[in-house]
């Protein structure tokens, strides 16, 4: 579930299903090329556009169990509801992309 923070901002935490991998990274950036919002991705300490997550998802490291927080700000798209739809889209491909096949096959 996404969550509001002052500004306008729209934020969502969760664990990683999976491992990001540079394939994944190149879908997730075409995923967040569709809206205007600003997308960044989060985790151990470090963020990076998701526009470039193909040339820099390495520095994320990001794991199975690790927190990863997506943030989506100035969308206007419409104004107000971009920021939100682009956060459920992303967040949504992104554990989609990082589930092992095993586990969608039981789910």
């Amino acid at each position: 579930m996404s969550r509001k923070a002052k500004g306008g901002m729209h934020f969502e935490e969760f664990r990683a299903t999976g491992a990001l991998t540079e394939t994944i990274a190149e879908d997730l950036a075409a995923v967040a090329g569709r809206y205007s919002s600003y997308l960044t991705v989060s985790c151990h300490g470090h963020s990076v556009h998701a526009l470039v997550l193909p040339v820099c998802w390495n520095v994320l490291r990001i794991r199975a169990g690790d927190l990863v927080v997506v943030t989506a700000e100035r969308g206007h798209r419409p104004p107000g509801d971009e920021d939100r739809y682009a956060l459920r889209d992303f967040v949504d491909s992104f554990r989609q992309l990082t589930t092992p096949a095993g586990r969608l096959a039981r789910a």
